[in-house]
């Protein structure tokens, strides 16, 4: 790992999972998680390929610190690295490789095994819970779009095949963007990508982004939404967020194109309207002209119709520096880029945390790496938790309650 950089492709992801099952990694004296711990992070120790992951506890995101000292579960072997969901202080992943999909949980300083099932149907990309017990998972599975529906109580999983527009030629797969559930609909980004990685930066790219509206109850695909304005919509949302439900149930998400290899489509803002299943058409937030061409990897949604983007510079690259925006979602504008040092790192981190009307941010930083609180209203930054100790990359902040 150079400069703190955690390197991903879909292409490394199988052989970083072999990697972890059949070499060693680095140790750290890790322990008890303490009692009445409200926040955890997934930390990188090492270098590559000779990482660990770990889960620590944080117990504020405004004072103290963090360190894997007496503090740490270790992920590696059980979960691979940050591609997991959380929630109520439950792990679960989906690893179509090893062949299983598992709900854990941390206690004395282990991650433990509340259950693992059979899976190897899907490689998993995106999610999006229907209630508090079901979640619905979404990916690519021999070139077909696949998903499953789990009920996490008693991990139960039903799974099928969306009906979605037919791949074309010079195409093999299905790239499965953001997604989210209202009203009883789905809603799920998705394109068309390629396995064949011989000209690799350089990939074929569709010109045009779809959203799939999905009836719940049948998983029927009702129809496919369309523009050609952009690509790559949102996701693999595992990682890290590019969607959200606003206050008023209206449904935005902001396109991503550098994640499917086109290094010339801007990033992009849509909105789904309450009460409709229709791109509106009044609105198109062009994000990449208002912040001087950079990408939106990430989005997070924080009240009172603004939103923080964690964006990008352009370029051939998922791994240059990134920066913190508040944008105004409903008017389509950029308000400012927040006066945080820069953040070393690639696109897959899920790096705020949002409670109370304020964001709490994860930087990776050159130097010493902080929580960073930003109070809307005030328009205040204020240096929290810092995270201490060797940890070489915070790769997610999650609330656990």
């Amino acid at each position: 790992m150079t400069n703190k950089k955690f390197f991903f492709t879909k292409v490394m992801g199988i052989a970083m999972a072999m990697i972890f099952i059949i070499s060693s990694c680095e140790k750290r004296n890790i322990g008890k998680i303490e009692e009445g711990t409200k926040y955890s992070a997934v930390l990188c120790v090492g270098s590559w390929p000779n990482t660990a992951y770990y889960i620590a506890g944080i117990q504020s995101l405004t004072s103290g610190t963090v360190s894997l000292s007496g503090n740490g579960a270790e992920m590696t072997g059980k979960v691979y690295a940050q591609d997991v969901i959380q929630k109520d202080g439950f792990y679960y992943h989906a690893n179509a490789t090893s062949g299983r999909l598992g709900k854990y949980h941390v206690e004395n300083g282990v991650l433990l095994i509340d259950k693992e099932i059979p899976f190897s149907w899907l490689n998993w990309s995106s999610y999006t819970w229907v209630d508090d017990n079901t979640l619905v998972i979404f990916g690519d599975g021999n070139n077909e779009a696949r998903y499953a529906v789990i009920k996490v109580d008693k991990m139960t999983i039903r799974t099928g095949k969306l009906t979605l527009k037919n791949i074309p030629a010079g195409f093999d797969n299905y790239n499965i963007g953001f997604a989210e559930h209202r009203g009883g609909k789905l809603y799920l980004g998705y394109g068309f990508g390629s396995t064949d990685w011989s000209n690799y930066p350089t990939m074929p790219v569709y010109k045009e982004s779809l959203v799939a509206v999905i009836d719940y109850a049948t998983m029927t695909v009702e129809k496919s939404l369309s523009d050609t304005r952009t690509t790559g919509l949102g996701g693999p949302n595992v990682y890290a967020p590019s969607s959200f439900i606003d206050e008023n149930n209206d449904l935005y998400f902001i396109s991503d194109p550098v994640n499917i290899y086109d290094y010339n489509s801007p990033s992009v803002m849509y909105r789904i309207k309450s009460g409709t299943t229709e791109i509106d058409p009044t609105y198109f937030f062009n994000f990449s002209a208002a912040s001087n061409n950079e990408m939106a990897p990430a989005m997070w949604y924080i009240g009172n119709g603004k939103a923080i983007v964690r964006s990008r510079i352009a370029g051939q690259s998922i791994d240059a520096d990134h920066y913190f925006c508040v944008i105004d979602v409903r008017n389509g504008t950029l308000i400012k880029k927040l006066n945080l040092p820069v953040d070393k790192g690639e696109r897959m981190v899920n790096g705020v945390i949002v409670e109370d009307g304020k964001a709490f941010i994860a930087v990776n930083a050159a130097d010493r790496d902080y929580i960073w609180q930003y109070d809307p209203v005030t328009d205040q930054l204020t240096k929290g938790v810092e995270f201490v100790g060797g940890i070489d990359y915070i790769l997610r902040i999650e609330k656990l309650k």
